[in-house]
């Protein structure tokens, strides 16, 4: 048996790429839940898919929190608003306020 601390390396902190890798491909699976949410009639689907999109918002969150971009952590804030807004209204317009904003927070992450 292996004691913590035997075994070679030292874990490597995660790059700034694997972050924004990180962030885009959560924010994926939350445009695809979202996706599927405002389609869904059924209220029991549709708490799966919310738990699915909190879930997602909290990964993103946190990946944005490591990359420490102003700009990032701007849209971060306006995604996790637009979301507010969508659940509290669902209605079109904050769907594609929504979507778009996520959308933005994805490009970010190919700028830097």
């Amino acid at each position: 048996m292996t004691k913590v601390g035997e075994g070679g390396q030292v874990p490597e902190k995660p790059t700034l790429q694997q972050y924004q890798k990180e962030i885009d491909f959560n924010a994926e699976k939350f445009l695809n839940a979202l996706q599927s949410y405002d389609i869904s009639t059924d209220s029991g689907e549709r708490a799966q898919l919310k738990g699915i999109m909190d879930q997602q918002l909290a990964l993103i969150r946190a990946a944005v929190n490591e990359v420490k971009k102003a700009g990032i952590y701007k849209q971060d804030v306006k995604v996790e608003n637009d979301y507010q807004q969508y659940i509290a209204n669902d209605n079109p317009a904050s769907l594609q306020a929504l979507e778009e904003d996520v959308q933005t927070l994805r490009d970010y992450t190919k700028l830097g």
